[in-house]
């Protein structure tokens, strides 16, 4: 794929004005909130890449615009910004949430004019298990995926040979190697959960720019082309000290990443 694959615009293409709602008079579909940051001159007729980004549990709706890092210089210009709140913010997203991403995406790509073959998904905490659920559930309409600070989710085992998943996402997955808040053992089943579903190897490779203990990422070999696994076993002190937050190089690395798609 690797940026050879030609736009694929939605039916929200050439609706000028479109809806976006904001954090203060959010948009609802099935029973959640959400809101949309256009691009920078955001034209009706030219279909964008879209980040939708998933905030962690009892955060406001408005967490990540302020704090995933894409309303900086480059997602700002290129991207639509796609900001949902969990139904009920205390307990966070869970596998109750999964049948609201159809709806979600369907209000989404019937009114902006969105690239449907580059449609991100990323998230932190409880909103990092749930990127990493629709990474499989619905990856026929997602490019990629970057699962941040992810706690197991019974109802979505990580197993690629029982999972029925809809097709295969590139995965950046963030983990705290000390996260104190859900623990150190659910980044590396989400890793390997990748890796088998895009039939990597086990040897890695650093990533050239990401190799301080801030970010320390690597990608798996040998898997299926356009298809890559990465994992960053990052050190970043984030979150109070729990070094379970979204890491300040996440960002940086998603937007260089997905950009070259």
């Amino acid at each position: 794929m690797g940026g050879k694959v030609p736009p694929e615009p939605s039916t929200g293409c050439g609706k000028a004005n479109p809806q976006t709602g904001s954090a203060q008079s959010p948009l609802t579909v099935s029973g959640h909130q959400y809101y949309v940051k256009l691009p920078t001159g955001y034209d009706a007729s030219k279909p964008y890449p879209v980040m939708i980004m998933f905030n962690p549990t009892n955060n406001p709706i408005n967490w990540a615009e302020q704090n995933a890092g894409f309303e900086a210089t480059g997602p700002k210009e290129a991207w639509i910004r796609v900001y949902p709140h969990p139904a009920n913010p205390s307990s966070g997203w869970g596998a109750n949430d999964v049948a609201f991403f159809q709806p979600l995406y369907d209000q989404i790509t019937a009114n902006l004019c969105i690239d449907k073959a580059r449609v991100f998904a990323a998230g932190e905490s409880s909103g990092g298990d749930f990127s990493s659920i629709l990474g499989c559930e619905h990856a026929d309409k997602l490019r990629a995926v970057g699962p941040c600070a992810t706690k197991n989710v019974s109802q979505y085992p990580l197993n690629a040979d029982t999972r029925k998943c809809t097709g295969q996402v590139t995965a950046v997955v963030i983990h705290g190697k000390r996260d104190s808040v859900v623990g150190t053992d659910n980044g590396p089943k989400t890793r390997d959960f990748y890796n088998d579903l895009n039939h990597c190897q086990a040897s890695t490779t650093p990533v050239e720019g990401y190799t301080d203990d801030l970010s320390n990422c690597v990608m798996a070999q040998g898997c299926d082309e356009d298809y890559p696994v990465y994992w960053c076993q990052h050190g970043d002190p984030n979150y109070s000290n729990t070094n379970h937050g979204w890491p300040a190089f996440a960002p940086k690395f998603l937007w260089s990443l997905f950009s070259t798609y």
